[in-house]
């Protein structure tokens, strides 16, 4: 109880930051880390290999739209524009998260 008593009411902000960067690491996190490693990793696997697929994808439709276009009834052609949209949209979405991973 005493040290309780010794605790400050209040802290500032530069000094949180100093204490954070001068605190040793839990021994625990790194056993944490190590059980997250695989799961993460076949996470990195799967959304780098979507991240490939879709850009060849989007690539390939901008490329050969003539091509696809033949033929196609007017439902088609929105539904392939949409996807075209939502696929862009979803790179995008992925890069701000990627941004958000390392920053």
């Amino acid at each position: 109880m005493s040290e309780s008593n010794n605790l400050p009411q209040a802290i500032s902000h530069k000094k949180l930051s100093y204490l954070m960067l001068k605190a040793q690491k839990d021994a625990h996190s790194d056993e944490l880390a190590e059980i997250e490693s695989p799961e993460k990793k076949e996470f990195e696997e799967l959304i780098n290999n979507w991240e490939a697929s879709t850009k060849k994808l989007v690539n390939e439709l901008s490329k050969r739209k003539e091509n696809l276009l033949k033929d196609k009834s007017p439902n088609s052609l929105i539904a392939l524009g949409a996807m075209e949209v939502h696929l862009n949209m979803a790179l995008q979405a992925l890069n701000a998260f990627n941004k958000g991973v390392d920053g």
